[in-house]
């Protein structure tokens, strides 16, 4: 039983207790094993979601799962692209603070210069 769709690597890492595949392509060739069952099948492989590398596989034991809610057009980014997204998105901040403090230096100068004339 699968917490969720899963890919076929991480349901390998996942399994390691139960049973040691040595392959992923042994875990693809259980996985269709369970989904060709003459029976019923007991797991299904999702349509590649867009932005993700690979399909997921879910397990169909209480029912058909819910197909994911995005929103048309939306591509979720993995954690580590949003951590760099947001630490350029700081050092873009800090550039222009540094532009803005540089600006405000340059006219504090220019004050001064004009002050200091006064006195010469």
């Amino acid at each position: 039983m699968l917490r969720g769709p899963q890919t076929v690597g991480e349901i390998r890492g996942r399994s390691s207790r139960l049973f040691e595949f040595t392959e992923l392509s042994e875990v693809e060739e259980t996985l269709l094993g369970l989904e060709e069952r003459e029976d019923g099948s007991l797991v299904e492989q999702l349509p590649r979601q867009p932005g993700r590398k690979e399909s997921r596989f879910a397990h169909l034991l209480a029912g058909a799962p819910e197909p994911p809610e995005e929103e048309e057009g939306e591509v979720r980014l993995e954690p580590a692209a949003l951590e760099v997204r947001a630490e350029n998105e700081r050092i873009a901040q800090l550039e222009e603070e540094v532009e803005s403090l540089r600006r405000e230096l340059e006219d504090l100068r220019a004050q001064f210069a004009e002050f200091r004339s006064q006195f010469e």
